[in-house]
């Protein structure tokens, strides 16, 4: 029995095997990888079926003619293989028209230059008829094109195993011997041309890579039947790990080992307020200048908060670790938590705390102190001042009450109110309190509603206006504008103006020990205004307070 004899024997088994594997990767569509996998094993049965032709052939003219038609199963091999490995492997933003275009270029022009090569000879120079063991064989010098196919399949073929090799360690077994299986598949063909084409091979002249091919089959075929290839693959991996970098709520930044930043998502560059392209690339000291090194918030105690430059935004900073396998590091992820509620509430309840503490046990000391001597002596002054504490407290408690109560309302959905509505209420109210005061009202042409929180901020800005007010002839001037889809609101009074201390909250965010206000009324204002969704400044000096209030208007309620 001649070599060739065997060759068309293995050859007849290839096909079968290859077209068993094509048929079962085709029933698993739309699976990732299915659709490459049966151009594939299509790719492969064709090269074999007209290799089987190209030695039963008996003429010069029908054996070049079945070596030209073979590449169109040689040119369809690797660009399957590639989309095969990237769809196999989840990598599906390269499953797009335009790469596979662009992959396919120089193989189109390999059909093209295959089926005409007598014209140009780029495949092919020169083909003779060589009688070896009684066979025919045909014998093609190799021309320029032909090494550009083979170096591009070589290419090809390495790119498509690259994203497999990650695999081939996974702490999941199936997708070990799916890698394995499947690389197995690449190699054995790959070495069994490359030998070929050195003349290492005792192959009467016949390239035995379709043959290798056999081997390629039967390991596709049973990582489709043993090892569950579509059942079972890792193709959600890569997409799952870039959803949830790019879906979490914390800001990531992802830095080198040198500390230049590599990757972002989405929510850290609005928590920094720049754009990725901007800040890629560059070292984390120059991109986001407010943080510290990542040794340095290692090293030190506490936590790191960033607040970004013009941002009311704050976020705590952890830093962790890459590491390779050897346990090098390779650099660090940067977590930006947003705590900037969580640093709100905080700020209120020592705000709180500190007004409690302060005003009710001062109120309260005094109460003791007037019942102890009345107690003993029947005095009308002692009395009137131990009532004035307690109408302070019982005020003091109306305040917390309020506050809790627009902490309850800011919670909820925001609920619509005529701003017009709001004004009259507070007004008709406070001029029946403050008979002796001048309330001047310029307001809106247009009805349009606001947060019902803001009612309640309206009030108390106006009260305090003229609670405070120590003027002979106290006047309190409301300008409301209503122009495009933001109302202005501005209080003006002509009082003695507020204390430096008083206004710690608006003008650095917070209290301190050292400077803070001495009630709640402002805080108040400060808190029932972001709970709105608006904003305030307040210009403060001896001639009066000017309160602006900008607030979103939103659409009534059906």
């Amino acid at each position: 029995m001649s070599i060739l004899t065997v060759i068309q024997a293995v050859l007849i088994a290839t096909i079968a095997v290859g077209f068993s594997g094509g048929l079962l990767a085709w029933r698993e569509r739309p699976k990732p990888g299915a659709v490459p996998l049966t151009v594939l094993m299509a790719g492969q049965c064709w090269w074999s079926s007209t290799l089987l032709f190209r030695i039963r052939a008996s003429g010069m003219q029908e054996k070049i003619f079945w070596t030209d038609v073979a590449w169109i199963g040689v040119a369809i091999l690797p660009v399957a293989w590639l989309f095969f490995s990237v769809s196999y492997t989840g990598y599906t933003k390269y499953l797009q028209t335009r790469y596979v275009v662009l992959a396919s270029i120089i193989p189109a022009l390999t059909i093209i230059f295959g089926l005409t090569n007598d014209v140009h000879h780029l495949l092919y120079t020169d083909s003779i008829l060589v009688y070896s063991g009684g066979e025919t064989i045909i014998d093609r010098a190799s021309g320029p094109w032909f090494w550009v196919t083979a170096y591009y399949t070589y290419l090809l073929g390495l790119l498509g195993a690259i994203p497999l090799l990650s695999f081939v360690s996974s702490d999941l077994s199936i997708f070990r011997l799916q890698s394995v299986a499947l690389l197995t598949g690449l190699f054995v063909p790959w070495v069994t041309n490359v030998l070929h084409l050195l003349g290492a091979l005792p192959t009467s002249g016949i390239d035995p890579t379709p043959i290798a091919f056999s081997l390629s089959a039967a390991l596709f075929l049973g990582a489709l039947t043993r090892f569950q290839l579509f059942r079972t693959n890792p193709a959600p991996l890569h997409p799952a790990r870039q959803l949830l970098f790019e879906q979490m709520e914390d800001g990531l930044v992802v830095l080198d080992a040198n500390d230049n930043v590599v990757e972002m998502n989405d929510q850290a560059a609005a928590a920094v307020d720049q754009h990725p392209v901007e800040i890629l690339g560059q070292p984390i000291e120059d991109a986001i200048p407010q943080l510290p090194v990542p040794e340095e918030m290692q090293a030190q105690s506490g936590r790191t908060i960033l607040r970004p430059d013009g941002g009311t935004s704050s976020f705590d900073v952890s830093v962790s670790e890459i590491r390779d396998t050897h346990g090098r590091t390779t650099g660090c992820v940067l977590s930006l938590h947003e705590i900037s509620e969580y640093l709100r509430h905080q700020q209120r309840l020592e705000v709180l705390n500190r007004v409690f503490r302060h005003n009710v046990r001062t109120n309260a000391q005094v109460i003791l102190s007037q019942i102890e001597y009345l107690s003993t002596n029947n005095s009308e002054r002692h009395a009137r001042i131990a009532e004035e504490n307690m109408l302070e407290i019982n005020e003091f408690s109306d305040k917390i009450r309020t506050i809790l109560d627009v902490f309850n309302r800011g919670r909820t959905e925001s609920q619509p109110v005529q701003l017009g509505l709001i004004v009259r209420d507070a007004l008709a109210e406070l001029s029946d309190t403050y008979p002796e005061a001048s309330i001047q009202y310029d307001g809106c042409t247009r009805q349009i509603y606001v947060d019902s929180v803001f009612d309640e901020v309206f009030h108390n800005t106006v009260e305090n206006a003229l609670e405070h007010n120590t003027n002979p002839d106290p006047t309190v001037q409301i300008d409301v504008d209503c122009e495009g889809d933001t109302a202005h609101v501005v209080v003006a009074d002509n009082g003695p103006g507020i204390d430096k201390e008083e206004l710690a909250l608006f003008e650095d965010g917070t209290e301190t020990p050292l400077k803070h206000g001495s009630g709640l009324g402002l805080a108040l204002i400060a808190w029932g205004i972001e709970f709105a969704g608006g904003t305030v400044s307040i210009d403060s000096d001896s001639t009066g307070v000017t309160v602006s209030f900008e607030i979103p208007i939103l659409s009534p309620r059906e």
